[in-house]
């Protein structure tokens, strides 16, 4: 029997740097609208306003929690810690998910008041705040589109921010609508429809925080297709005990045992070699753990 591990370092904080910057500079961004909004949302009578205000709060302690999980993320291994604390951005994914659901029933509660209490609006203040605001939200989320791509800690802040430009969108054309027609009715049914698109998004989150926390398999892995390519060799008789799983959604880790056909152990290294470059190379696995066998174990049939 032979025990091999690899884990391959080659990452680079480039990107973390550029990723943490990025997000500062929104977090002061969105703070700054909250501000203009809230105020507007004063002046002009608007409800609207004042919750799309209270949104972007929210939105900028959403934000506030991923850029310190980044910070935390970067802390080094401990002997308490041993995968280090990449994980700290998917508990501030999923926090951030539940937070958005409590923003998109808090929609429908103030959405529904509105139906049955409406108040009068000067169109024209709420028009301008609410093109502010959406100029704002659109370059922040320019600026953490790249970003989102690469981590579910940023996918969750960004979904905030497309929710806050959404809601502007609607916030204008209900203002528009409501200076020249009066259509007081229409601001509590476009609240509504931001809180559909928030609750939709808050719950696919928070679902894919879960499965990584939960260790499951990463979506773009099949773990038929790696026992299939690695049984491929000619020295592997058979893969078992395969579990791939992530820590922060981006790095994948990889153990099994794999059974042999003969028992030479000097050729373990070479072996290993093979097996790693192919799961580099097809399947962007970078830390892997893999167990030689002669005999394959069999402890009750569990995996």
């Amino acid at each position: 029997m032979a025990y091999s591990h690899r884990k391959k370092h080659g990452h680079s904080h480039s990107f973390e740097d550029t990723s943490e910057r990025r997000l500062l500079f929104s977090i002061v961004l969105n703070l700054g609208i909250t501000l203009v909004e809230f105020i507007g949302g004063i002046v002009s009578n608007s409800l609207a306003l004042i919750s799309d205000s209270l949104h972007n709060l929210t939105d900028s302690s959403s934000m506030i929690v991923s850029y310190s999980a980044k910070r935390i993320a970067r802390k080094k291994r401990t002997p308490f810690h041993t995968y280090g604390f990449k994980r700290a951005e998917i508990l501030a994914a999923a926090l951030n998910s539940i937070v958005l659901l409590a923003i998109a029933l808090f929609l429908f509660v103030e959405a529904f008041k509105k139906v049955f209490t409406p108040s009068e609006i000067n169109g024209t203040v709420m028009l301008t705040v609410a093109v502010i605001g959406l100029l704002g939200n659109l370059f922040t989320a320019i600026l953490l589109f790249n970003d989102a791509k690469k981590s579910l800690n940023v996918k969750s802040t960004f979904i905030h921010i497309v929710s806050d430009t959404l809601s502007s969108v609607f916030v204008i054309i209900a203002a528009v609508l409501i200076r020249n027609y009066g259509w007081i009715i229409l601001d509590p049914l476009f609240t509504g429809v931001v809180g559909v698109f928030i609750l939709f998004q808050s719950i696919s989150i928070l679902k894919e925080s879960v499965h990584i926390l939960m260790q499951g398999t990463p979506k773009d892995i099949e773990l038929e297709k790696i026992s299939k390519e690695i049984e491929k060799f000619d020295f592997v008789k058979n893969v078992h005990h395969l579990h791939v799983w992530t820590t922060d959604g981006h790095d994948k880790y990889l153990e099994c045992h794999v059974e042999l056909f003969d028992n030479n152990l000097e050729k373990a290294d070479a072996y290993l070699d093979e097996i790693n470059d192919l799961l580099e190379k097809q399947f962007h696995i970078e830390h892997s753990t893999i167990q030689f066998e002669r005999d394959r174990c069999k402890k009750n049939g569990k995996q």
